[in-house]
């Protein structure tokens, strides 16, 4: 009896010390963080040669917070950029959203070559190419090979097609761009994988 007596009273003593170690690991925790909130435009178009001062507000259950920015951002060049802001809370977690910012030449005209486009020797790839909203020449197409998920930014003066500085993702550092305003079809090589399409209209 006295032995069981004794195993019960190590098991409560153990269940103590356990209790009061995690109290001493989430004093001063709260149980809910409030991750920050950033106001800022996901897009900004700025013209070759002019100023760009990132603007953004971060806030932590209404109350604003500091705010770090990272940016690759060059206004003499024509381009696609991007700018990262980011904020930690009072419990340490970090938040960060991405600006993307487009750098134009207004004196640039392009031919608008908006509308849906599939992959010519495959039509289940599809995509949309859309001018960029502020510009004259900068357009956006959704896809442009790969396996239906590589977006890339082109400039259009008048009918002539170029590449444009940009980050692209699956590693890729360039693509080879082509545009047949006769056919109006486009091609696409992809390096340095050396991935080539040719894109069409749907209509």
């Amino acid at each position: 009896m006295m032995r069981k007596i004794s195993i019960y009273i190590l098991a409560l003593m153990a269940f103590v010390v356990a209790v009061s170690c995690h109290k001493e690991t989430t004093e001063g925790l709260s149980l809910v963080t409030n991750y920050a909130v950033f106001e800022y435009e996901a897009l900004v178009v700025v013209e070759v040669g002019d100023d760009y001062t990132p603007t953004v507000n971060a806030t932590e259950n209404g109350q604003s917070i500091a705010v770090g920015t990272s940016s690759n951002v060059d206004t003499n060049t024509v381009g696609i950029y991007g700018v990262t802001f980011s904020a930690t809370n009072s419990d340490g977690f970090e938040a960060s959203v991405f600006q993307t910012v487009v750098v134009h030449d207004p004196d640039i005209v392009g031919t608008d070559v908006s509308g849906d486009i599939w992959d010519k020797g495959n039509n289940s790839r599809t995509g949309v190419i859309s001018l960029v909203e502020g510009t004259t020449s900068i357009f956006y197409a959704t896809d442009f090979g790969f396996a239906g998920a590589f977006p890339v930014y082109f400039q259009m003066d008048g009918d002539v097609i170029s590449e444009i500085p940009q980050t692209y993702a699956f590693d890729v550092s360039s693509v080879d761009l082509t545009y047949d305003p006769v056919t109006r079809e486009f091609t696409t090589l992809i390096n340095p994988q050396g991935f080539g399409y040719t894109f069409e209209y749907q209509n």
